[in-house]
């Protein structure tokens, strides 16, 4: 289902429809005959297409450099379909509307529309440059020219040039694959000059946390994120939006610790803290992600309460791929619930897909229509849903393989072929062990893993799973011990 967003205006009420920027006249405009605001591009014409382009790629390295989506940046009479447009090089903006986005993205109109002198211009797009490059995958030729950068910047003292320099070099490290040299040069980035603020770094940050988090150090990963959302909140006007950012990390990250009600706390506080002045697709995705922070966390009403807000606003952002994710989640939520109300959430999940999902996508869905055969009874069709997603799946690793294997297994022990249902077991386990990094995941499977064994008389085998599955469930305690000082900035 799509729905059109229709905007709150201040003084008007809810669901009134503002005024358009494309040059068409809105519902509002009819009703009140007020004046169309037409901030469609005049004289496109006198620009090249080649200085459009580069504006857009201006407006679009600096919105991501600070971490913002076109939805956030868009304000009234700059839509966010239209800051695409501008981005893709389509449109050149009024001045009124470049000077707000250069305002908004902390730079001067000037400067983001390249009229600055011609060192200044050529320093900035040197930097816009190397991101170019590195997102084509010309990485020899990036770090040749961020060192150009870098040595210019220490010799003219410039910190903050140097921190730009380092955090490209780590770029391109993680780009390359070379983790431990990524994490040392925007180590370097974040250390050079003055301490850089977590509202206008947000990719530095987030690469940082990325990076730690695979290199298995949930420690730092915590104690970075924690000290970002500290300084966010002591900042003079807080930047809600990037608090439930930085929040749906460290969410993330007190889960993979093994501490999930922790992790659902987080979330749930920054929503609480300012969750109504956050961007419609922020709060989308928080409440998304605290639905499945509250499930691990066993508060399963709690969850679905959560997914069933996600859905309804995921709905209001017409963006049909998370729409459907939340579907799946909310039918998730349902089933560990035993409610066989599920079926109409994955059948909504597999519409908004299309005709043509991928085989990972096709194969979550068929995991959860498996899991609702095995609820209403009709083990047939549970067999036939879980092979076929096994099949659809079996490219992957990890916990959707795992998932797959794990109903296949369920619904194998519930028609007593004891050995396929042994084997799928065991394959479920060591699908998830691959690449679940909480184990919470892993945990369930040797619980049910644990439950046959014991029904088929193999008594030491399954009291070993539930042991394994009991040493997966406690709290990463080594993990989140080093952070425990910063613990009252998130609590």
């Amino acid at each position: 289902m799509r729905a059109v967003y229709r905007r709150p205006c201040r003084g008007h009420g809810e669901g009134v429809v503002l005024p358009r920027v494309d040059g068409q006249r809105s519902d509002f405009d009819q009703r009140t005959g007020a004046p169309v605001v037409e901030e469609q591009a005049v004289h496109d014409d006198e620009y090249s297409n080649e200085a459009l382009r580069k504006l857009g790629a201006r407006v679009r390295h600096l919105r991501r450099k600070k971490g913002m989506t076109q939805r956030e940046l868009s304000f009234d009479g700059c839509s966010y379909s239209y800051l695409a447009r501008i981005e893709a090089g389509d449109r050149r903006p009024s001045p009124r509307v470049l000077m707000e986005i250069a305002r908004r993205l902390g730079v001067s109109a000037e400067e983001l529309s390249g009229e600055t002198s011609t060192e200044q211009r050529s320093r900035s797009l040197e930097l816009l440059d190397a991101a170019m490059m590195v997102r084509r995958g010309e990485l020899d030729d990036a770090e040749e020219l961020l060192r150009g950068v870098l040595r210019e910047a220490e010799v003219n003292g410039d910190a903050q040039r140097m921190s730009e320099a380092y955090e490209g070099l780590g770029a391109v490290a993680d780009e390359r694959g070379d983790h431990a040299t990524a994490i040392g040069l925007l180590e370097q980035a974040r250390d050079a000059g003055a301490s850089p603020d977590p509202a206008e770094r947000v990719e530095l940050f987030g690469r940082m946390f990325q990076l730690y988090r695979s290199s298995g150090d949930v420690a730092r990963a915590l104690a970075l994120l924690q000290d970002c959302l500290a300084q966010l909140r002591r900042a003079p006007v807080v930047d809600s939006t990037k608090v439930v950012r930085y929040a749906v990390w460290l969410s993330g990250a007190y889960t993979e610790a093994g501490d999930p009600a922790r992790a659902a706390d987080v979330l749930g506080a920054a929503l609480a803290d300012g969750g109504d002045q956050v961007d419609l697709r922020s709060r989308a995705t928080a409440q998304y992600e605290l639905s499945r922070r509250l499930a691990a966390a066993g508060e399963v009403e709690h969850a679905l309460r959560c997914a069933d807000r996600a859905v309804s606003l995921y709905e209001l952002d017409e963006d049909n791929r998370a729409l459907s994710e939340a579907h799946l989640a909310y039918a998730q939520r349902l089933l560990d619930l035993g409610d066989a109300d599920a079926g109409r959430h994955l059948a909504a999940a597999r519409n908004l897909l299309g005709a043509h999902p991928s085989a990972t996508d096709h194969g979550r869905i068929l995991v959860e229509d498996a899991r609702q055969a095995l609820l209403v009874g009709d083990a047939s069709t549970a067999a036939q849903r879980a092979a076929q997603a096994v099949r659809a799946l079996d490219d992957g690793v990890g916990a959707h393989l795992g998932d797959a294997h794990l109903v296949l297994a369920r619904v194998q022990d519930e028609l007593g072929e004891v050995e396929r249902a042994d084997a799928a077991y065991t394959a479920a386990i060591e699908a998830i062990r691959i690449q679940d990094s909480s184990g919470r995941d892993l945990a369930r499977a040797y619980r049910w893993y644990g439950k046959f064994l014991k029904r088929i008389g193999r008594a030491e085998a399954a009291l070993e799973a539930f042991e394994l599955a009991a040493d997966l469930a406690p709290s990463n305690q080594d993990a989140l011990s080093p952070t425990e000082a910063h613990s009252n900035t998130t609590a």
